[in-house]
């Protein structure tokens, strides 16, 4: 099992920041320690579940996946035109290798 994501069945990936949907409630995975997923709900509940009990729940899903993080628009914009094609080439390549 890959430490910072979970493949749910449907091939999709359940990570830290995505939306699922467990036991008819919205929630927001905040992290993945030792095959355990810490979840967090808009009202403040929170709940550690293990990965193979929430990707086999009846009903479960996922909503939406995490945000891709780049670098604040200042940092990038302070950087050369090279170093920033360098930088997304390598995002790219490591996005590809983790859908394998």
């Amino acid at each position: 099992m890959n430490r910072h994501k979970v493949t749910a069945p449907g091939g999709h990936c359940v990570e830290a920041g995505a939306h699922v949907r467990f036991e008819a409630r919205t929630w927001q995975v905040s992290g993945l320690v030792d095959g355990r997923v810490h979840l967090a709900a808009d009202d403040r509940a929170t709940g550690c579940v293990l990965a193979a009990r929430l990707v086999a729940a009846d009903g479960f899903e996922v909503l939406g996946q995490a945000a891709p993080q780049i670098p604040a628009a200042t940092v990038w914009a302070a950087l050369q035109l090279p170093a920033r094609e360098r930088a997304m080439a390598w995002w790219d390549a490591q996005a590809q290798a983790e859908q394998w």
